[in-house]
């Protein structure tokens, strides 16, 4: 699922899936029981992709936790919400061994299990980026644009597909537009030259009826 379309509402318990957006307020499913309610635009949401934990060093994406906590499965299971601050905790430094235990609270890692619960139950993993899906869209339709412009022109002419050569061949058919000019200019001068041998041709036949 992508992660942007998931968020979290102050005051509402769960997350939320947007539905639909307004200028004025959003349509949002609850991942909890389903139901649809529409919210003011002056709500406070939080988007899951917005979401970082706190390190000792640089912080770490909520999306890249909650994806490795599904990628470990049953190998390493998931405490309950209900669980023990300390249990919980541990559970925690073992994804995030760097965490910054003076700014990262146990009702932040309570919500991280809780979250995880819920996204599983709704099969949301792995969770995608979808600003990074769209650049990985364009280059892979860029690539395979190239891909496909080089195998016609190899199959065409044996060289590869380039723009330059392609605006060269453009400007050739100019020169061959002027050629045709020259040539209606020709034909153009021949009738007066047609027109003038007819005159001698008449004028001889009056010289000899003579």
């Amino acid at each position: 699922m992508v992660i942007q379309e998931i968020i979290a509402i102050a005051g509402k318990p769960g997350l939320y899936r947007i539905i639909k957006t307004n200028r004025a307020n959003l349509v949002v499913e609850s991942m909890l029981d389903k139901k649809r309610v529409s919210i003011p635009g002056t709500s406070r949401i939080s988007s899951l992709a917005d979401i970082t934990m706190y390190t000792t060093g640089e912080d770490a994406l909520l999306m890249d936790i909650l994806n490795t906590m599904f990628e470990k499965g049953d190998n390493v299971k998931a405490p309950e919400s209900n669980s023990s601050p300390q249990v919980v905790r541990d559970f925690a430094d073992s994804l995030v061994p760097n965490l910054d235990h003076e700014r990262v609270y146990n009702s932040d890692l309570k919500k991280l299990v809780q979250w995880f619960s819920i996204l599983r139950k709704n099969e949301a993993f792995p969770l995608i980026n979808e600003a990074k899906t769209e650049d990985s869209d364009e280059d892979v339709a860029a690539k395979k644009g190239a891909e496909l412009a080089e195998a016609a022109d190899e199959k065409g002419t044996g060289k590869k597909a380039a723009k330059k050569p392609a605006a060269k061949k453009a400007s050739v058919k100019k020169p061959a537009t002027t050629k045709k000019a020259v040539a209606s200019k020709t034909e153009l001068k021949g009738k007066p030259a047609a027109k003038k041998a007819a005159i001698k041709k008449s004028t001889g036949k009056s010289s000899k009826a003579k």
